[in-house]
């Protein structure tokens, strides 16, 4: 038995409200008119055989008063008294009985809540990610970070964390993990590696960003300063390019096109819409040299092969993480410290 089905679906509920107020197998193999070993494998089926959340699934409200009520109520066998003792059964009161992972509806969907967030979190973690960076921003996309990465200085170190840690219930999600599933002992393990990752991509991203602008005279600004020029995606793109272009022989290409009538907008060729720099004519000659030069010099910088590699690494580790927290969203029940 694996699923109920709409022919013993009323029946199978039943049986386990009536033994859940304490009628014996035998008062209710009488009272539904079936086999006494029909009861025990229901009852062993809800217990130990069905996913936490089909549980859940199973023996919602709606479900439990409309046995009760075109049922239950009519049958002769059950008694009056008990049928005031049935009608204040609720899905929480029958997980409790059977289950012995139970845990709240409320705490359950806590919980799944957080195992969710957190794989989208894990799943999204990347070496382009805007946080990761942790240059200034310029008005463009993407501004938030899709893994969740908070860094921030404190006390002149870097600190590097994940949002959904931030959740009081964290801890405890994290206890459970570790205790269930031996793959995920190696949480901490992934956290140093994700913090020592970021950190790399950290201050790669910021040398860029200081390079180009001493080289090119011009800073990172969502608006033009003083009159001159500014950089809007210089940093970002020279550091995307280094990543996808690591030891190969690609080269940069720009061209400058008209912004209005006094500025130029420095932009990838073929892609006018990724605006790099805006400035006048010669401000973005300049800016161009020194974005492909540093493109070029940095796609040869093994910085970036070590980057690449760390990436690698961290996706392999976090792919038993996204096996196990895929489970749980899927129903694998989740318990209360």
């Amino acid at each position: 038995m694996s699923k109920f089905t709409s022919a013993t679906k009323d029946r199978d509920l039943a049986i386990l409200l009536l033994r859940t107020v304490g009628y014996s197998q035998d008062t209710v193999a009488s009272i539904l008119h079936c086999g006494k070993s029909l009861i025990g494998n229901v009852e062993d089926w809800f217990a130990k055989k069905l996913t936490y959340a089909d549980a859940i699934d199973i023996c919602n409200s709606a479900a439990i008063n409309e046995v009760i009520n075109t049922d239950l109520y009519l049958r002769e066998e059950v008694k009056k008294d008990d049928i005031l003792k049935l009608t204040r059964i609720t899905p929480d009161t029958i997980l409790r009985h059977y289950r012995h992972d139970y845990v709240s509806s409320l705490a359950w969907q806590k919980y799944l809540n957080l195992a969710a967030q957190l794989k989208v979190s894990i799943f999204n973690v990347s070496e382009k990610d805007w946080s990761i960076w942790g240059l200034r921003d310029t008005g463009e996309p993407p501004l938030t970070s899709e893994a969740g990465i908070k860094i921030w200085m404190d006390r002149g170190q870097l600190v590097v964390k994940l949002a959904v840690e931030n959740d009081d219930n964290f801890p405890a999600l994290i206890s459970y993990l570790k205790a269930s599933f031996p793959d995920f002992r190696e949480y901490n393990s992934w956290r140093q590696l994700l913090a020592e990752f970021s950190k790399a991509c950290w201050n790669m991203a910021h040398e860029i960003l200081r390079t180009a602008e001493e080289k090119s005279g011009l800073p990172l600004s969502p608006f033009p300063v003083m009159g001159k020029g500014h950089l809007v995606n210089v940093p970002r793109y020279i550091y995307e390019f280094a990543l996808d272009n690591y030891r190969s022989d690609n080269y940069p290409d720009m061209e400058i096109l008209p912004n209005n009538t006094s500025h130029f907008r420095l932009v990838v060729k073929c892609y006018p819409d990724y605006e790099l720099a805006i400035g006048s004519h010669d401000e973005m000659e300049r800016c161009s040299k020194v974005t492909i030069a540093l493109a070029n010099q940095y796609a040869q910088d093994e910085r970036f092969g070590k980057i690449k590699t760390a990436y690698g690494e961290l996706k392999q580790q976090a792919a038993p993480f996204q096996a196990i927290l895929t489970d749980i969203t899927k129903g694998k029940p989740l318990t209360e410290s």
